[in-house]
């Protein structure tokens, strides 16, 4: 069995400090996914998550998980069952990004992802290298392949913060 830090992960941003990085990249009350997407990777390991305290929680088409990290350990990380794969949501594989679940245009296929925050130092500095840019479309592009029965859908990277989490980020900070 691989270690804990040699388990296969998808979205590793080069130049990312991951835990030495004194911002968080989990939002765990944010967290949010299709419920075909829950039922395609998580549905299975559905006893040993909740077992770990992860909430889940199922609303209408959609799933929110709570309480999967601390901001720096993941819960779907350090106690997968499988070490060889990323038992992540979505969201949590492309971060600094986020799917903007509620236009994805299911006519056009196309599907738009916006920052999470602006908390990640990668995004305030604009930093983001091109090539996870491309890895980030990449993962979007399988996983929604096999979401929706083989679907191509087309990505749009918009350098803006995500609008409902920038409505949180001002209730946070009294705007």
């Amino acid at each position: 069995m691989k270690k804990m830090n040699q388990q296969f992960m998808e979205g590793q941003m080069k130049g990312c400090k991951k835990y030495a990085c004194q911002h968080s990249c989990c939002d765990d009350d944010q967290v949010e996914e299709w419920t075909n997407e829950y039922f395609a990777f998580h549905e299975r390991m559905k006893d040993h998550i909740t077992s770990l305290g992860v909430e889940i929680k199922f609303i209408g088409d959609r799933v929110q998980f709570k309480n999967c990290s601390d901001g720096h350990l993941c819960k779907f990380l350090k106690h997968s069952l499988n070490k060889d794969i990323d038992p992540r949501p979505i969201d949590c594989k492309i971060y600094p990004f986020v799917v903007d679940w509620d236009s994805i245009d299911f006519n056009k296929k196309i599907v738009k992802l916006f920052y999470w925050d602006n908390d990640c130092p990668m995004v305030v500095n604009k930093t983001i290298p091109e090539s996870f840019k491309t890895e980030v479309i990449h993962l979007i592009k399988r996983d929604f392949a096999v979401l929706f029965y083989g679907a191509r859908f087309e990505v749009e990277i918009i350098e803006k913060i995500y609008g409902p989490h920038v409505k949180k980020l001002n209730k946070k900070i009294g705007v």
